[in-house]
């Protein structure tokens, strides 16, 4: 899915790594990359409910909490944009 960098032997070689930590954050497997984004970036700072992606946090804060935030939380800078901000039109 969006936000994270995964693939593995199956797919090419490649690592399973945390798009908003950067690809020197890898983990053994999908699931460990999931569990590591839903605590580190998509956990509310509030009622500390994980949820499962930038976005949904984002939704969660501002209907639940009444908060806007515009960047994800612990993610390093230029990557902490939500994927529905980009403009891809070119």
């Amino acid at each position: 899915g969006k936000g994270c960098g995964k693939k593995n032997k199956h797919n090419g070689g490649l690592k399973n790594y945390c798009w908003y930590c950067g690809p020197e954050r890898e983990f053994a497997d999908e699931v460990t990359l999931i569990q590591h984004q839903r605590t580190k970036h998509f956990q509310c700072t509030t009622c500390f409910k994980k949820l499962t992606t930038a976005k949904a946090l984002k939704t969660h804060l501002l209907h639940v909490h009444k908060i806007e935030i515009t960047t994800v939380p612990n993610a390093k800078v230029g990557r902490d944009v939500f994927f529905d901000n980009f403009d891809i039109s070119g």
